[in-house]
């Protein structure tokens, strides 16, 4: 699923915002810390060829993708536990003990990050303004979350339930999705699509404590379902919300 969000919204609750989601900046150093130990190479060693091997069993592997595959398999073999662990860990420094230490962020999550302004599908206030930035309290959210259902109802009617369109509107909608049947077969029925297409959420919610986002999910629809009701309703109405842009 991370391939699918190299860019993504996230939505930050809190005082300090920009010192919450710093926390979780790739491009952060911190005090480097041992990834691999070098006690540890046999292990590692044997573990890499597993996971190659797994690999070859994998649905829709190519030949000349196994070929590589057997390829980077003998020659991992072919290595004492010493030059394994030189060629594993490459990337990293070593330490007095040979260990492989970085001082790369491993709470990182983005690489780049704005209040949102390019592609955030904004907060729209009480009063009618559309911001990045809002308390909870002062959020109308019967207009971002599930909101235009009916648009969407009619939008499954036509193309898979074959209902003729009545309005001009309904006519474009119909010529926009008419050819889209794969899409909406991802969806087990209506009802699922309806929500998907209209409720509210974020790739990630972050807070003082915690960065959760949906690459943790094994399904992509309860993640955007339940966004709402999982981290917007049980938060304080005066609780600040910032909404970030960030990239991969």
């Amino acid at each position: 699923m991370s391939d699918d969000y190299n860019f993504f919204t996230a939505i930050v609750a809190g005082e300090k915002p920009e010192d919450i989601i710093n926390e979780y900046d790739k491009n952060k150093t911190v005090t480097p810390y041992v990834v691999y130990h070098y006690k540890d190479a046999h292990n590692l060693k044997n573990i890499y060829v597993d996971s190659c091997k797994d690999e070859l069993n994998e649905n829709g592997i190519s030949d000349s993708e196994k070929d590589v595959i057997n390829d980077e398999i003998n020659y991992v073999n072919s290595l004492s536990d010493d030059e394994f662990f030189d060629y594993f860990t490459v990337e990293y420094d070593l330490d007095n003990e040979g260990n492989a230490v970085t001082d790369k962020n491993k709470k990182g999550k983005y690489s780049y990050h704005q209040i949102g302004k390019m592609f955030c599908v904004p907060f729209i206030t009480l009063d009618g303004n559309e911001v990045f930035q809002a308390r909870k309290k002062d959020i109308d959210w019967n207009r971002i979350h599930l909101f235009g259902q009916e648009i969407y109802r009619r939008a499954w009617e036509m193309v898979m339930e074959k209902s003729e369109p009545m309005t001009d509107q309904e006519k474009n909608i119909f010529e926009n999705m008419k050819n889209r049947t794969a899409y909406f077969e991802k969806f087990k029925d209506k009802k699922r699509y309806v929500t998907y297409a209209t409720a509210f959420w974020g790739y990630a919610f972050v807070d003082d404590n915690k960065w959760i986002d949906m690459d943790s999910e094994k399904d992509g629809y309860d993640w955007v379902s339940n966004f709402y009701e999982r981290f917007i309703v049980p938060l304080d109405d005066n609780t600040l919300l910032t909404m970030y842009e960030c990239r991969k």
